[in-house]
Protein backbone atom coordinates (compact mmCIF):
# COMPACT_ATOMS: atom_id res chain seq x y z
CA UNK A 1 0.00 0.00 0.00
CA UNK A 2 2.94 2.33 0.66
CA UNK A 3 4.11 1.98 -2.93
CA UNK A 4 0.69 2.15 -4.59
CA UNK A 5 -0.25 5.67 -3.43
CA UNK A 6 2.96 7.40 -4.64
CA UNK A 7 2.74 5.46 -7.91
CA UNK A 8 -0.82 6.71 -8.45
CA UNK A 9 0.21 10.31 -7.69
CA UNK A 10 3.18 10.02 -10.06
CA UNK A 11 0.95 8.69 -12.82
CA UNK A 12 -1.57 11.49 -12.31
CA UNK A 13 1.18 14.11 -12.34
CA UNK A 14 2.69 12.65 -15.49
CA UNK A 15 -0.71 12.59 -17.17
CA UNK A 16 -1.38 16.20 -16.22
CA UNK A 17 1.98 17.29 -17.61
CA UNK A 18 1.38 15.35 -20.82
CA UNK A 19 -2.06 16.92 -21.28
CA UNK A 20 -0.70 20.42 -20.62
CA UNK A 21 2.08 19.98 -23.17
CA UNK A 22 -0.28 18.43 -25.71
CA UNK A 23 -2.69 21.37 -25.45
CA UNK A 24 -0.01 24.04 -25.84
CA UNK A 25 3.28 22.72 -27.22
CA UNK A 26 6.31 24.87 -26.43
CA UNK A 27 7.48 25.76 -29.98
CA UNK A 28 4.03 27.07 -30.93
CA UNK A 29 3.72 29.00 -27.68
CA UNK A 30 6.97 30.88 -28.32
CA UNK A 31 6.37 31.53 -32.02
CA UNK A 32 2.75 32.62 -31.77
CA UNK A 33 1.84 36.26 -31.24
CA UNK A 34 -0.51 37.23 -28.42
CA UNK A 35 -4.13 37.87 -29.39
CA UNK A 36 -5.17 41.39 -30.37
CA UNK A 37 -5.63 43.61 -27.33
CA UNK A 38 -3.88 41.21 -24.94
CA UNK A 39 -1.48 42.62 -22.39
CA UNK A 40 1.54 41.04 -20.82
CA UNK A 41 1.48 41.18 -17.03
CA UNK A 42 3.95 43.55 -15.37
CA UNK A 43 5.29 44.96 -18.64
CA UNK A 44 4.69 48.12 -20.60
CA UNK A 45 5.16 48.18 -24.38
CA UNK A 46 8.38 49.73 -25.59
CA UNK A 47 8.06 52.50 -28.19
CA UNK A 48 11.58 51.96 -29.48
CA UNK A 49 13.06 55.08 -27.88
CA UNK A 50 12.68 54.25 -24.21
CA UNK A 51 13.55 51.22 -22.17
CA UNK A 52 10.67 48.86 -21.37
CA UNK A 53 9.29 49.65 -17.94
CA UNK A 54 8.62 46.72 -15.65
CA UNK A 55 6.24 47.04 -12.76
CA UNK A 56 7.49 45.34 -9.65
CA UNK A 57 4.90 44.61 -6.99
CA UNK A 58 5.40 45.56 -3.39
CA UNK A 59 5.73 41.92 -2.39
CA UNK A 60 8.47 41.40 -4.99
CA UNK A 61 10.29 44.56 -3.90
CA UNK A 62 10.17 43.25 -0.32
CA UNK A 63 11.60 39.95 -1.52
CA UNK A 64 14.43 41.75 -3.31
CA UNK A 65 15.14 43.95 -0.29
CA UNK A 66 15.37 40.94 2.02
CA UNK A 67 17.56 39.05 -0.47
CA UNK A 68 20.06 41.91 -0.61
CA UNK A 69 20.50 41.83 3.17
CA UNK A 70 21.75 38.18 3.16
CA UNK A 71 19.97 37.28 6.39
CA UNK A 72 19.47 33.88 7.93
CA UNK A 73 16.39 31.87 7.09
CA UNK A 74 14.32 32.85 10.13
CA UNK A 75 15.43 36.48 10.09
CA UNK A 76 14.69 36.73 6.37
CA UNK A 77 11.20 35.30 6.91
CA UNK A 78 10.54 37.79 9.72
CA UNK A 79 11.77 40.73 7.63
CA UNK A 80 9.69 39.59 4.67
CA UNK A 81 6.54 39.35 6.79
CA UNK A 82 7.21 42.76 8.30
CA UNK A 83 7.80 44.40 4.91
CA UNK A 84 4.66 42.87 3.36
CA UNK A 85 2.59 43.90 6.38
CA UNK A 86 3.84 47.48 6.04
CA UNK A 87 3.01 47.43 2.32
CA UNK A 88 -0.47 46.11 3.11
CA UNK A 89 -0.99 48.94 5.63
CA UNK A 90 0.05 51.50 3.00
CA UNK A 91 -2.41 50.00 0.52
CA UNK A 92 -5.14 49.98 3.16
CA UNK A 93 -4.53 53.67 3.83
CA UNK A 94 -4.91 54.34 0.10
CA UNK A 95 -8.16 52.36 0.03
CA UNK A 96 -9.49 54.34 2.99
CA UNK A 97 -8.56 57.60 1.29
CA UNK A 98 -10.51 56.44 -1.78
CA UNK A 99 -13.45 55.57 0.52
CA UNK A 100 -13.64 51.95 -0.65
CA UNK A 101 -15.72 49.55 1.46
CA UNK A 102 -16.31 45.82 1.73
CA UNK A 103 -15.16 43.53 -1.04
CA UNK A 104 -13.96 46.44 -3.19
CA UNK A 105 -11.49 47.35 -0.43
CA UNK A 106 -10.30 43.75 -0.13
CA UNK A 107 -9.75 43.46 -3.88
CA UNK A 108 -7.97 46.81 -3.99
CA UNK A 109 -5.59 45.93 -1.13
CA UNK A 110 -4.75 42.53 -2.64
CA UNK A 111 -4.08 44.00 -6.07
CA UNK A 112 -2.10 46.88 -4.58
CA UNK A 113 0.21 44.56 -2.65
CA UNK A 114 0.63 42.26 -5.65
CA UNK A 115 1.23 44.98 -8.23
Amino acid sequence: MRIVTPAIYAALLGGAIYIAIAQNPLPNAIASAPPEGARIAYAAPADGKSQPVTRVGKRESCRQTVAVKHLGRHQARDQMQLCVAQARVECLKQAIDQKLRGSARRVYVKSCVAA
